[in-house]
């Protein structure tokens, strides 16, 4: 009862303002490295509240000292997160919709656009964005926000483009830029015949869920890049069936997920409705 009587508008109010401040936090860094970090930080801090517990005296000695130097660490850990996250709070809403999913059209274009390259020897790397964010990847592009056309690519990557050495992002179903350069990959048992083009997109799904196509000029042929593994694909319609199954099959999980809560959504509003009524 003392808890209560000492709670006061004022108190309701400073719980609103963290809670929103919090909210926002989280999806500042929805979708980027620094979520997935986050996680494995809230089970050390978590190991750190057990061993004062328990009688776990090596373990307790052990977070005391890394409890010291936290802030240090998560300084270094999340540098780049915060600057990018620093850098677009001025620029980006605070509430954001959903993805729209890629359509089959979509697909096709950049099938087309892969296989036509290909039997051109022309290099491509395209970078399709999934649940975590290309915002820091975009930003040191050329910014284009267009329509995916097979024409549009091949125009890109043409060897006379000033921008066909770098990779073109795609967002939310567009270009959203082109000439990006990516992180290549650290891996040092990789097979020493592959090219940069390939390395990048290695880096780029090993640290983000995306999903990368590579046109290789001096074998003319196309690779799929996800989660740090090549599939080299013969021809567009093996690329555009893969595609299908990667991209298409998350985005009839989320609408069958919407359209269910919408029907229960519904039910609850006609029943409620009825009985007010």
């Amino acid at each position: 009862m003392d808890v209560l009587n000492q709670f006061t508008i004022w108190s309701a109010l400073d719980i609103l303002v963290l809670a929103i401040i919090f909210y926002q936090i989280l999806l500042l860094i929805r979708g980027t490295r620094a979520a997935q970090i986050l996680t494995g930080m809230l089970l050390v801090v978590g190991l750190f509240i057990v061993s004062n517990i328990f009688p776990l005296t090596t373990v307790n000695w052990m977070m005391n000292k890394f409890y010291s130097s936290f802030i240090i660490i998560l300084i270094i850990i999340f540098q780049d997160d915060i600057r990018h996250v620093l850098s677009t709070m001025g620029r980006r809403k605070f509430f954001i919709g959903q993805d729209t999913s890629t359509s089959l059209l979509i697909l096709d274009e950049i099938s087309r656009a892969a296989s036509a390259l290909a039997a051109k020897r022309i290099g491509a790397l395209i970078v399709i964005e999934r649940q975590i964010i290309l915002s820091r990847y975009v930003d040191i592009g050329v910014q284009l926000d267009a329509r995916v056309s097979k024409e549009l690519l091949m125009s890109i990557f043409h060897p006379s483009s000033p921008i066909h050495d770098g990779a073109v992002i795609l967002q939310r179903g567009r270009i959203a830029a082109a000439g990006c350069f990516l992180p290549l990959t650290r891996d040092e048992s990789l097979d020493p015949n592959l090219g940069t083009r390939h390395r990048a997109a290695l880096g780029i799904s090993q640290e983000t869920d995306a999903l990368v196509i590579v046109v290789s000029e001096e074998g003319a042929s196309v690779a799929m890049v996800e989660n740090g593994r090549i599939t080299r694909k013969p021809d567009g319609k093996s690329l555009r069936d893969e595609l299908s199954s990667s991209l298409l099959i998350e985005g009839e999980v989320r609408l069958k997920a919407s359209s269910r809560w919408s029907q229960f959504s519904g039910f609850f509003n006609d029943y409620f409705g009825r009985t007010k009524g």
